[in-house]
């Protein structure tokens, strides 16, 4: 009876063993992908721009000067533009008599900065805090300590701009305090990509 029992057993064992080996077949294979992960969507491919910065240099209504920049950007990056001199001027302490005792230098830039950041937005190009910068140097005058260290002439503007693509856009105009001349700032934002 003790071998009819023991037969018996291992038959029970091993027929659930039997139903438990398809689950153990089953969990080895690979999982298979959802649909929603097997029609995963392209990385969003961001645009190009090429933008022309015209500056204008107007003086009572008479062109004076017209000057181009250009730069590419991204959707989403900063862009820069840096033309000009470095313009030394006279640093130092007075000695006794009045007179530098100690004669340095430090330097200026002169000339065009320009900084933008692109979005693009709905059909426009939006240049958010378009930062231009203008300055000269003032021709036969002297500092005002009685160096001849350089008059700097400058003029700063910070604008936002919505810009329509291939359609020049004024973005700003700067008037020079000291003098009649103005300055024009206009950008045309063309797609390369």
């Amino acid at each position: 009876m003790r071998r009819l029992m023991m037969g018996g057993l291992l038959t029970a064992l091993a027929a659930v063993a039997m139903l438990g080996l398809p689950n153990v077949a089953f969990s080895q294979e690979a999982p298979k992908a959802a649909p929603a992960q097997a029609a995963e969507k392209p990385a969003k491919q961001l645009s190009v721009y090429r933008l022309e910065f015209a500056v204008r240099e107007v003086e009572e209504g008479k062109r004076l000067n017209v000057r181009s920049y250009t730069m590419s950007a991204q959707d989403g990056d900063r862009a820069s533009i840096r033309v000009g001199n470095r313009i030394p001027y006279v640093t130092g302490s007075l000695g006794a008599k009045g007179e530098l005792a100690s004669t340095q230098f430090q330097y200026y830039d002169v000339g065009i900065n320009i900084d933008c950041r692109l979005h693009e937005r709905e059909g426009y190009v939006l240049l958010d805090s378009v930062s231009i910068d203008i300055s000269s140097v003032v021709k036969g005058d002297e500092g005002t300590s009685g160096t001849p260290n350089p008059v700097v002439r400058s003029a700063r503007a910070q604008v936002d701009a919505a810009v329509t693509p291939g359609k020049p856009t004024m973005v700003t105009t700067l008037d020079d305090v000291s003098s009649n001349r103005r300055y024009e700032v206009e950008v045309t934002a063309t797609k390369v990509k």
